[in-house]
Protein backbone atom coordinates (compact mmCIF):
# COMPACT_ATOMS: atom_id res chain seq x y z
CA UNK A 1 0.00 0.00 0.00
CA UNK A 2 1.32 3.45 -0.89
CA UNK A 3 2.21 5.83 1.90
CA UNK A 4 -0.58 8.31 2.64
CA UNK A 5 0.67 11.83 3.11
CA UNK A 6 -1.14 14.54 5.00
CA UNK A 7 -0.67 18.08 3.74
CA UNK A 8 1.25 20.48 5.95
CA UNK A 9 -0.29 23.96 6.54
CA UNK A 10 1.19 25.67 3.43
CA UNK A 11 0.28 22.68 1.25
CA UNK A 12 -3.28 22.83 2.54
CA UNK A 13 -3.50 26.53 1.60
CA UNK A 14 -2.43 25.69 -1.96
CA UNK A 15 -4.82 22.73 -2.16
CA UNK A 16 -7.74 24.82 -0.92
CA UNK A 17 -7.07 27.40 -3.63
CA UNK A 18 -7.03 24.69 -6.30
CA UNK A 19 -10.18 23.06 -4.94
CA UNK A 20 -11.98 26.39 -4.98
CA UNK A 21 -10.70 27.88 -8.24
CA UNK A 22 -9.70 24.83 -10.30
CA UNK A 23 -6.48 24.35 -12.30
CA UNK A 24 -4.03 27.24 -12.14
CA UNK A 25 -0.64 28.22 -13.49
CA UNK A 26 2.12 28.52 -10.92
CA UNK A 27 2.18 32.33 -10.99
CA UNK A 28 -1.59 32.58 -10.59
CA UNK A 29 -1.59 30.09 -7.72
CA UNK A 30 1.30 31.90 -6.04
CA UNK A 31 -0.52 35.25 -6.35
CA UNK A 32 -3.79 33.71 -5.11
CA UNK A 33 -2.09 32.43 -1.93
CA UNK A 34 0.50 35.19 -1.45
CA UNK A 35 -1.15 36.82 1.58
CA UNK A 36 -1.52 33.52 3.42
CA UNK A 37 1.92 32.15 2.54
CA UNK A 38 4.07 35.33 2.59
CA UNK A 39 6.98 33.70 0.83
CA UNK A 40 8.83 33.84 -2.49
CA UNK A 41 7.70 32.52 -5.85
CA UNK A 42 10.53 29.99 -5.76
CA UNK A 43 9.21 28.62 -2.45
CA UNK A 44 5.78 28.15 -4.03
CA UNK A 45 7.33 26.43 -7.04
CA UNK A 46 9.38 24.06 -4.85
CA UNK A 47 6.39 23.28 -2.65
CA UNK A 48 4.27 22.48 -5.72
CA UNK A 49 6.99 20.12 -6.97
CA UNK A 50 7.00 18.30 -3.62
CA UNK A 51 3.21 18.16 -3.57
CA UNK A 52 3.24 16.58 -7.02
CA UNK A 53 5.74 13.96 -5.82
CA UNK A 54 3.50 13.22 -2.83
CA UNK A 55 0.52 12.68 -5.14
CA UNK A 56 -1.48 15.76 -4.12
CA UNK A 57 -1.21 17.48 -7.52
CA UNK A 58 -0.93 16.83 -11.23
CA UNK A 59 1.13 19.11 -13.45
CA UNK A 60 -0.28 19.55 -16.95
CA UNK A 61 2.19 20.89 -19.51
CA UNK A 62 0.25 21.58 -22.72
CA UNK A 63 2.41 22.12 -25.78
CA UNK A 64 1.20 25.62 -26.64
CA UNK A 65 0.02 26.98 -23.33
CA UNK A 66 1.13 27.66 -19.75
CA UNK A 67 1.64 24.68 -17.45
CA UNK A 68 -1.06 24.30 -14.81
CA UNK A 69 -1.44 22.46 -11.55
CA UNK A 70 -4.60 20.53 -10.71
CA UNK A 71 -5.51 19.02 -7.37
CA UNK A 72 -5.27 15.25 -7.74
CA UNK A 73 -6.28 14.60 -4.15
CA UNK A 74 -9.96 15.23 -3.53
CA UNK A 75 -11.01 17.63 -0.82
CA UNK A 76 -13.12 15.02 0.96
CA UNK A 77 -10.38 12.36 0.91
CA UNK A 78 -7.79 14.76 2.32
CA UNK A 79 -10.19 16.03 4.99
CA UNK A 80 -11.17 12.47 5.93
CA UNK A 81 -7.50 11.45 6.24
CA UNK A 82 -6.66 14.54 8.30
CA UNK A 83 -9.69 13.97 10.54
CA UNK A 84 -8.84 10.30 11.09
CA UNK A 85 -5.23 11.21 11.88
CA UNK A 86 -6.21 13.94 14.34
CA UNK A 87 -8.94 11.99 16.12
CA UNK A 88 -6.89 8.79 16.47
CA UNK A 89 -3.33 10.07 16.92
CA UNK A 90 -3.98 13.29 18.84
CA UNK A 91 -7.28 12.67 20.63
CA UNK A 92 -6.84 8.87 20.84
CA UNK A 93 -10.45 8.29 19.85
CA UNK A 94 -11.50 4.95 18.39
CA UNK A 95 -14.91 6.10 17.14
CA UNK A 96 -15.54 8.56 14.31
CA UNK A 97 -16.11 12.20 15.28
CA UNK A 98 -19.66 13.54 15.43
CA UNK A 99 -20.94 14.71 12.04
CA UNK A 100 -21.79 18.09 13.57
CA UNK A 101 -18.06 18.79 13.47
CA UNK A 102 -18.39 19.54 9.75
CA UNK A 103 -21.95 20.88 9.49
CA UNK A 104 -21.03 24.58 9.41
CA UNK A 105 -17.89 24.23 7.27
CA UNK A 106 -17.35 27.04 4.77
CA UNK A 107 -15.41 24.82 2.37
CA UNK A 108 -17.86 21.91 2.05
CA UNK A 109 -21.06 21.95 0.04
CA UNK A 110 -23.91 19.53 0.86
CA UNK A 111 -22.68 16.83 -1.54
CA UNK A 112 -19.13 17.04 -0.21
CA UNK A 113 -20.40 16.94 3.36
CA UNK A 114 -22.35 13.78 2.58
CA UNK A 115 -19.30 12.23 0.87
CA UNK A 116 -17.05 13.09 3.82
CA UNK A 117 -19.52 11.58 6.26
CA UNK A 118 -19.49 8.42 4.15
CA UNK A 119 -15.69 8.29 4.12
CA UNK A 120 -15.60 8.67 7.90
CA UNK A 121 -18.40 6.17 8.51
CA UNK A 122 -20.67 8.71 10.18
Amino acid sequence: MAKQYLPNPPELILLKALWEKGPMAIRMLHDECALDLAWSFSSTRKTLERMTAKGFLILHKPEKSVAQYTAKASKTTILANMTRDFTSRVLELKDPPPNTLFSSSKILNDDELEELEGLLGL
